[in-house]
């Protein structure tokens, strides 16, 4: 679907004023949406050297980002918002045409889909970057690209994804590695370890290796998000649980920490994937009997115990390699289980 507030012959719809913006009087709007094809004639490109990576804003947005994650997101979005306006993808679709009635269209196209607030305002940051892009490759003109850089993020929240493991948990997942025999029960263990004992991410675990090992300190130096390095110290028995897996099976020699085993125990030398991990968690909580969780929440379960151990919260930012410590507070649990235990106290 396509849209532009200024084409006739469309169906007339009702744009509410969700980012306050003050460009007219937007309070209570009404913009007419034309049909796709309609939007792709205005917004087809006027020669073919947009579709070259050079000339092609998003792709120059795309490699601005820092991590390959981010790049994949982003990518993924903008995919999205290229298919709503009528193009296969985000290379062919003209991004030069872009204005600020377009960028209103899909934020009231997401809103009323029932997109998380936070997830729409990711969409907005996507279309603004490609905007700055745009603009310093003097696609667009600088009154466009204020317009868009003016728009207004969605106001609201909804209750965080995700949860933190219980101890019982934790140790019924150890319990699984533990009885596995194989080489794969060492690694698994101490994969499990340093997710859960450092809250570390699945791209960060990956990406260890040997060298990174720091062993006089206990601990692992790790390459973060936005190319940020910092120090996870290991507690006593995760740290175990590693030197076990490089003792036993893994040996000292350069290369990736966790390595990827092939059938018949066969230990390569082969850098695992993310995939690779979340795979590994789901066969062994089916192999615990313990209720669905994601990768992540053992990140979530690092910062809630050490929250609960009495440490700071910019502390906790630190070991999480997070920028602000406003994210570090999305990770925290414990309010849900004071407000259950307020609930069972009261009595009527």
């Amino acid at each position: 679907m396509g849209f532009d507030s200024r084409c006739g012959g469309a169906q007339e719809v009702t744009l509410h004023d969700t980012n306050n913006d003050r460009e007219g009087s937007l309070s209570h709007v009404k913009a007419n949406v034309p049909s796709e094809q309609t939007v792709r004639s205005e917004l087809l490109p006027s020669s073919s050297s947009l579709r070259n990576i050079q000339d092609n804003p998003a792709v120059a947005y795309l490699m601005s980002l820092g991590s390959k994650r981010s790049r994949q997101t982003m990518g993924s979005f903008l995919n999205i918002v290229a298919k709503m306006i009528g193009f296969q993808n985000l290379r062919d679709c003209a991004w030069s045409s872009m204005r600020r009635h377009h960028v209103q269209a899909v934020i009231q196209i997401l809103s009323d889909s029932d997109r998380a607030p936070a997830t729409i305002n990711t969409y907005l940051a996507a279309l603004k970057g490609v905007a700055l892009e745009a603009w310093t490759m003097k696609q667009i003109d600088t009154d466009s690209y204020q317009h868009i850089k003016q728009v207004r993020s969605v106001r609201g929240s909804r209750l965080p994804n995700g949860r933190a493991l219980e101890k019982h948990e934790v140790r019924a997942l150890y319990f699984t590695c533990e009885n596995d025999r194989s080489s794969k029960g060492l690694r698994d263990a101490a994969i499990l370890a340093v997710l859960v004992g450092c809250g570390l991410r699945r791209s960060e675990v990956v990406a260890l290796d040997m060298e990174c090992v720091i062993t006089r300190e206990q601990a692992l130096r790790v390459l973060g998000k936005g190319n940020k390095e910092r120090i996870a110290y290991v507690p006593d028995g995760a740290w175990q649980r590693l030197m076990r897996w490089v003792n036993e099976v893994r040996g000292e020699q350069p290369g990736a920490l966790f390595q990827r085993i092939r059938r018949f125990d066969d230990v390569t030398a082969d850098r695992m994937t993310d995939q690779a991990i979340y795979h590994i968690l789901e066969t062994r909580r089916i192999e615990a009997g313990l209720e669905k969780f994601a990768p992540h929440d053992l990140r979530r379960t690092f910062a809630s115990a050490m929250l609960d151990n009495g440490e700071d919260i910019i502390t906790v930012k630190d070991a999480m390699g997070h920028a602000s410590v406003t994210t570090t507070q999305k990770y925290d649990r414990r309010g849900d289980e004071r407000l259950k235990q307020a609930s069972r106290r009261l009595e009527f």
